[in-house]
């Protein structure tokens, strides 16, 4: 095959929240993958050095920012995700900034590198497009809850309501090149990705 960008290898990765997408882009850099996460590259927007304050607070109000003025991110995503509109507003300031981030990144790797991708909302935002393979990481409702309950700052109806602002689960695994499972057993999920590595790298070889 032929790569799209100048001999490196793209390959988005995808899931809904609480699916393991950042073990799974890990899972990739152990077997020799770069890395890198749009969701990191987006917090580097909400921190107290962000470029985007005065954007942030012209969606929010004042009421995001902490007594030093620095962005409250919790508060930030509680906003987004309660509001349609606030969350477009958000998604179509930062969606740009982190395309450009990764973009540069992309382009400053040598060539026949394979960078795992990790974007949440990978087809919502035809960033598939731009890959050359694609990755969904599936997980049932009820692990995925468990998951997000133990990292902790997250209830019930915000966690419903971050699944229902990304595509369909099953929607996604339909449009991906490679679905994983990822149910709390690490070895088997590690199997998976070392046959999705191979297949890619034999396919890259063609």
């Amino acid at each position: 095959m032929t790569p799209k960008h100048n001999n490196k290898t793209l390959i988005g990765i995808t899931g809904s929240i609480g699916s393991g997408k950042s073990t799974v882009l890990a899972m990739f850099g152990e077997l020799g993958a770069e890395t890198i996460s749009s969701d990191a590259i987006a917090r580097t927007f909400t921190e107290p050095t962000s470029p985007v304050i005065k954007e942030l607070v012209q969606i929010f109000g004042d009421v995001i920012l902490d007594t030093n003025g620095a962005p409250i991110r919790s508060k930030i995503a509680e906003l987004a995700f309660s509001d349609k509109s606030k969350l477009q507003a958000l998604n179509e300031l930062l969606h740009p900034l982190v395309r450009k981030t990764f973009l540069d990144f992309l382009n400053s790797r040598k060539d026949g590198s394979i960078i795992a991708w990790e974007v949440p909302l990978l087809f919502e935002t035809d960033a598939h497009t731009i890959c050359d393979f694609t990755v969904t990481v599936a997980v049932s409702p009820e692990v995925a809850w468990e998951r997000v309950q133990s990292r902790g700052g997250m209830d019930y109806e915000d966690f419903q309501k971050r699944n229902q602002s990304q595509m369909d689960l099953e929607k996604k695994k339909s449009l991906s090149d490679f679905v994983v499972t990822n149910d709390n057993q690490r070895e088997k999920l590690k199997e998976q990705i070392v046959i999705i590595d191979l297949e890619i790298k034999k396919r890259i070889k063609k």
